[in-house]
């Protein structure tokens, strides 16, 4: 048997591109072009998309003594939170449901400030200073 390939046309089809001297770098233009486009209306999709920035319509709620996760709940996932450490060690939270609040800022039933809320954290196991 003889191994000799017979070329035919399905070998190498013709490219159009080149046949109709089409630069192929316009791919990566196209893509320069669109990809603003694309990003800016996914970001305006999600923005429309998005409830209220706070739960419970900007008040705020009863978090001391609750999980931290509980309380982002609570809060709503979107709202701005700082954490601070009650023990004053500047510990970092890690794990959110290792972690429980002592005290917040602002107050239960305040509205909710166009800053950070504060929330005063400490360990599970550990107590917060008035016996909780």
């Amino acid at each position: 048997m003889n191994n000799t390939h017979i070329p035919n046309a399905t070998d190498n089809p013709p490219n159009s591109r080149t046949q109709a001297n089409i630069p192929r770098h316009t791919g990566s233009v196209l893509r320069t072009l669109l990809t603003p486009l694309a990003t800016a209306t996914l970001t305006l999709a999600t923005l429309a998309a998005a409830g209220p920035a706070h739960a419970d319509g900007g008040t705020m709620p009863r978090v001391s003594g609750k999980g931290l996760v509980t309380a982002y709940q609570a809060l709503g996932y979107d709202t701005a939170v700082q954490l601070r450490d009650g023990r004053g060690a500047r510990r970092h939270v890690l794990w959110p449901s290792n972690w429980k609040v002592c005290d917040q800022h602002p107050r239960p039933g305040s509205p909710l400030p166009p800053r950070a809320i504060i929330l005063t954290v400490v360990k599970t196991h550990e107590s917060c200073g008035d016996g909780r």
